[in-house]
């Protein structure tokens, strides 16, 4: 039981530096931002760059972002219905959930995203959005990764919430 736990401790951990990662990439895509409104309005230079840089960036930081939301349970919920339950009925609801919507729905993106990634990358994939047609394959292996560290979060969650119901039963 102890392997199990500290196998849990580290996908989460795997989870928070996803999130750690994310926040340094706002960083990067302010000062990007930041820059393309310098060059655009103070010296008439608007860049060909910035608006893919602007995307790949802003996508990475949201999909990044996923698991650490999960793993700190930091998503929004509407829980106006079992707001009023007791504790154990609302695991027991939120196990039911996970299984039927969040584990085929995860499965289903994951899965699609991956064969999109690997052609992606077969073709070299550019974008082309601008003139610039930087390449894309990146964006679509910073999704795929994302979501397979969501899933992981996500059987980690369930797999604790299961815990805490069995042990809730025992006592």
């Amino acid at each position: 039981m102890n392997a199990f736990r500290s196998l849990l401790a580290r996908i989460e951990s795997l989870s928070e530096r996803s999130g750690k990662t994310a926040s340094w990439l706002v960083l990067a895509l302010t000062a990007s931002v930041a820059y393309e409104v310098f060059m655009r309005y103070a010296l008439d230079a608007p860049t060909i760059w910035s608006f893919d840089v602007s995307y790949m960036l802003g996508g990475s930081v949201y999909v990044l972002g996923l698991a650490y939301v999960l793993r700190n349970k930091e998503n929004v919920r509407v829980d106006i219905i079992t707001a009023h339950f007791r504790p154990k009925l609302k695991l027991i609801i939120d196990l039911l959930f996970t299984l039927v919507f969040f584990f085929p729905v995860v499965l289903a993106i994951l899965v699609v995203s991956v064969r999109t990634t690997v052609h992606s990358w077969a073709i070299r994939e550019l974008a082309s959005y601008t003139i610039w047609y930087p390449p894309i394959y990146p964006l679509r292996t910073v999704v795929s990764v994302a979501l397979l560290l969501l899933l992981l979060q996500g059987l980690a969650t369930f797999a604790r919430d299961l815990l805490m119901l069995i042990e809730r039963k025992e006592s």
